[in-house]
């Protein structure tokens, strides 16, 4: 990887009182997607409501549909939500064309996602 490149996927993490938020930035594929998991892992073991914030991901591959479903029935089982920020783009369109827009829980900012509502 060239210095000026920026890595394919990132991922910040920030733990507030009534809610882990993760940031995601770049691409979701099934290069990046373990990176994706992975963070998520750590967020779950809070015992908070996870909230992914989508908005900056500019592709989403079905192997990032995978680790949201994953987590969705992981979170189903602990009681501890998943909350999604999906304002437009190409995550949007991945969630609507496999109709998860319907299971999973989509918010279009992040200030609604942390009220869940």
């Amino acid at each position: 990887m060239d210095e000026g490149t920026a890595p394919p996927l990132k991922v910040d993490t920030e733990q507030l009182d009534a809610a882990v938020v993760l940031r995601a930035e770049g691409e979701v594929d099934s290069y990046t997607a373990d990176l994706l998991r992975d963070k998520l892992s750590t967020a779950f073991s809070a015992g908070l409501p996870v909230v992914l914030d989508l908005s900056a991901v500019a592709f989403f591959a079905s192997a990032g549909l995978s680790v949201l479903v994953e987590y969705h029935q992981l979170g189903e089982e602990r009681d501890t939500p998943l909350r999604l920020v999906t304002p437009a783009g190409s995550v949007l369109r991945a969630l609507r064309a496999t109709t998860l827009n319907e299971t999973l829980e989509l918010y279009f900012s992040l200030p609604e996602a942390l009220a869940g509502r």
